[in-house]
């Protein structure tokens, strides 16, 4: 075999090898978000549901209750409200994913029109890894995805600290 032919076959293995690669990726990615957005959807409604439940009951029970009792159902509403926005800021975050991988994918294309440049494929799943965990701002989302990416099964939650922290 000729040394350009050899050289040409590298070539194509590799770019072959990047875009099984990326196909791995992009279904971990999907069945992560798929999971995710459920999740989190599911406890948006909850949320916002529950937070109409108290403040029913909020206006059922003030001509009958002191103000103690008020408060306490208004932090309800309160703690309902900031799981729905949490729930939203997930959202935020699925959204962000997906758009990171479309870039991605415009750039793979774009390198397999020069393949001879192209890196290896562990080295361009790593940097692809890097840039949509880079885009999360939520820290224990970032933590859950760069597990899910890796194929790792998820590491335990960091505990919330603030009981009463407002949005």
């Amino acid at each position: 075999m000729s040394e350009p032919l050899e050289s040409d076959c590298c070539r194509f293995a590799n770019t072959l090898a990047c875009w099984v690669a990326f196909s791995l990726l992009q279904q971990r990615t999907f069945a992560f978000l798929s999971t995710e957005a459920t999740s989190f959807g599911q406890d948006f409604e909850n949320s916002t549901e529950g937070a109409t439940r108290v403040l029913t009951r909020i206006n059922d029970l003030a001509r009958f209750v002191d103000g103690g009792d008020i408060q306490h159902e208004t932090w309800a509403v309160v703690h309902q409200l900031q799981a729905a926005d949490r729930s939203r800021q997930g959202l935020e975050q699925v959204a962000s994913v997906l758009n990171t991988l479309g870039i991605l994918h415009s750039d793979l294309v774009t390198a397999s029109d020069s393949p001879a440049d192209m890196p290896k494929a562990e080295e361009m799943t790593e940097k692809w890894i890097t840039a949509l965990v880079a885009n999360v701002s939520l820290a224990d989302w970032r933590r859950r995805l760069d597990d899910a990416l890796h194929g790792r099964a998820p590491s335990a939650a960091a505990p919330i600290e603030g009981d009463e922290e407002l949005f």
